[in-house]
């Protein structure tokens, strides 16, 4: 009993010089108070900010003007078309891996069908993402 009154005795002397620390902590002079508000509030770092605004040509050719979520959407034939445009990607067939048959035995039926999901749902995000990196693909190959 006398060891776990101890440990009780450890955390409450740590947790009173924490509080202490974070009641005396002042900012450093290139540091505001609002940074050392958040920085207690986590340990994660946060993403840097980046204030970027694309070229008149750059809005102009992706027509980011457009509002993405109002704007009426292409048929899907319009966008298959579109799809298969792209020279690698006409008349490709995704087919996911295969998943490894001692993998594949030791599922359960219900293993069985999350892992076919996730094929699916790999092939459709495939289909999404292929034209953005052919597209990311010719606009660095342009700038060299």
């Amino acid at each position: 009993m006398s060891s776990i009154e101890e440990q009780f005795q450890l955390m409450q002397k740590q947790l009173t010089a924490l509080q202490a620390q974070i009641n005396g902590s002042s900012p450093t002079p290139m540091q505001s108070v609002d940074d050392t508000a958040s920085q207690l509030l986590h340990s994660l770092g946060t993403r840097p900010h980046y204030d970027w605004t694309p070229s008149d040509a750059l809005t102009a050719l992706m027509s980011l003007d457009t509002p993405l979520h109002t704007s009426p959407t292409f048929s899907d034939t319009e966008r298959k078309a579109i799809i298969e445009s792209y020279l690698p990607m006409s008349h490709v067939d995704y087919k996911a891996p295969a998943t490894i048959p001692t993998a594949e035995r030791a599922m359960n039926k219900g293993q069985r069908h999350e892992d076919n999901s996730l094929k699916h749902l790999q092939y459709l995000l495939s289909a999404a993402f292929r034209p953005l990196d052919i597209l990311s693909h010719e606009l660095v190959s342009l700038r060299v």
